[in-house]
């Protein structure tokens, strides 16, 4: 190991040593608010090298050994950093610290704030960072088993309550079968080709297209590498396990699933579609663009039947996956930056909404009546977080939309774009339908809501300031992941 590698994985070690020292700092303290704070400064840490010393190259050179095939001696490194993994990885961070404060004053009032959250959040999210950076697939499916196993457990994480035990169950058995066919998708393909390196795989399957020797066990096991991350990224058909996962996991957790996972799941995807199966995109770019459409319309559709405000932000999810997935579907630096950009405004309009429900102590749509006569300022935060997520200009979700759309539109996938439009119109109706019932509808208890904790307070006001200023200057995050994007094309 070299200096070099110590620098560009600065990240990724002081989070895994950092997971480390929280649950020693725990198991000492049992003081679950030294064992956030200690969280809190991992992930600053981790993030200031990214911020201060930005680089980026290969990590963990691979040796061939003798008499190896043509093929294998391309061995390729185990990790690469470059400007996208760190502009991911950034966002990724940052929006781990919003995520934080939400913990608290849910699990508090569940008589369940223990110190094992915020390691298990930590432990995810060096799995998160691995899975952004990986140049190998087996450095892929280990640093995917690191970030779901924590997920698994915080989704269980109430044990006395039968929803939460159910939603960890469920989470566990499908995210197993997910991670299995990765497993056996990974052995087909270093069947067919010989290597598990990104450049490997990328030089093999360039070479077998030319000469014509794309074989069927080459086909299964990328679709079944795709599967598994398509499956994490909840998109139709793959998205069966999310509405039931959502409602049913702590709403803390669910914002993190909603949000986090994402992120990293996207950054590999683009990293495995631009770089080890580029030569295949005649084949993946119209599945995926079908997967787009699926998501957009299931997602939307769904929405609307839902009466669970966490079914509804599943499916919600969904849908917004399918916005997202045009513009990885695009193939080109302005889709992945388009990508990037409407994740992160995502991220930020998914938490607001979150800490605005738990925030009103709202479970289902009829909860809400009257919400404007009751808090004018949680539904004010609703209202604003809720248009932001249809589309509505000039709110930050508007130019996310409009940036996939766009990428799509120059990579000369017009229908795509109009089928991306369309299911924007259907979206907004659940989110016009929510704003209806706070506002119009007459409210079924007069009682005033809860006083908001002063931690939610804070993350609505910074996601409603992020909806506005994104919105009217999203250049000042464009200009990053467009930059970033282009390194990769």
């Amino acid at each position: 190991m070299t200096s070099l590698d110590l620098l560009l994985t600065t990240p990724l070690l002081v989070l895994g040593g950092g997971s480390l020292l929280l649950l020693m700092l725990g198991a000492f303290t049992q003081s679950a608010r030294a064992t956030a704070i200690g969280a809190a400064v991992v992930i600053l840490a981790a993030m200031a090298q990214l911020v201060i010393a930005p680089a980026s190259g290969p990590v963990f050179p691979l040796e061939s050994g003798a008499g190896a095939s043509q093929v294998s001696n391309l061995a390729g490194h185990l990790m690469h950093v470059s400007p996208f993994t760190n502009i991911a990885t950034l966002i990724l961070l940052g929006i781990s610290l919003l995520c934080m404060p939400l913990v608290g004053p849910y699990f508090r009032a569940a008589k369940a704030h223990r110190p094992e959250v915020y390691v298990l959040l930590t432990l995810s999210l060096t799995g998160m960072v691995a899975l952004i950076t990986s140049a190998h697939l087996l450095t892929l499916y280990v640093a995917l088993e690191l970030m779901t196993f924590p997920l698994y457990i915080l989704a269980a994480f109430l044990r006395d309550d039968a929803k939460s035990s159910e939603s960890g169950l469920k989470y566990y058995v499908l995210g197993s079968m997910a991670s299995g066919l990765m497993l056996y998708g990974i052995s087909l393909l270093y069947a067919g080709l010989g290597t598990l390196s990104y450049t490997g795989v990328f030089t093999a399957l360039n070479t077998a297209v030319a000469s014509g020797g794309v074989t069927p066990i080459l086909l299964v096991g990328m679709v079944l590498v795709l599967t598994a991350a398509l499956f994490k990224l909840s998109v139709a058909p793959f998205h069966m396990w999310t509405p039931d996962v959502y409602e049913g996991a702590p709403t803390p957790v669910t914002a993190i699933m909603g949000s986090l996972p994402k992120i990293a799941a996207v950054a590999l995807l683009i990293r495995l579609l631009a770089g080890p199966f580029d030569a295949l995109a005649s084949l993946w770019q119209p599945t995926l663009a079908w997967l787009a459409v699926a998501s957009m319309l299931v997602g939307a559709v769904l929405a609307i039947a839902q009466t669970n405000l966490k079914r509804l932000l599943a499916y919600s999810t969904i849908a917004n996956i399918g916005f997202i997935l045009v513009g990885v579907v695009a193939a080109n630096p302005q889709g992945a930056s388009g990508a990037m950009l409407y994740l992160a405004i995502y991220a930020f309009t998914t938490l607001g909404l979150f800490a605005a429900l738990m925030a009103s102590g709202a479970n289902n749509v009829s909860d809400l009546k009257g919400l404007a006569t009751r808090n004018p300022y949680l539904a004010g935060t609703f209202l604003l977080l809720l248009f932001s997520l249809a589309g509505i200009p000039p709110l930050a979700g508007f130019m996310a939309k409009f940036a996939v759309f766009t990428a799509a539109v120059q990579a000369g996938l017009m229908p795509l774009a109009i089928a991306g439009v369309l299911s924007s119109v259907l979206a907004l109706f659940y989110s016009l339908w929510l704003i209806k019932v706070m506002i119009f509808d007459h409210p079924e208890t007069l009682t005033p809501t809860p006083a908001i904790p002063l931690s939610l307070a804070y993350i609505m006001l910074l996601s409603a300031m992020a909806t506005l200023i994104l919105g009217i200057f999203p250049s000042l995050l464009g200009n990053l992941t467009l930059a970033a994007a282009t390194a990769i094309f």
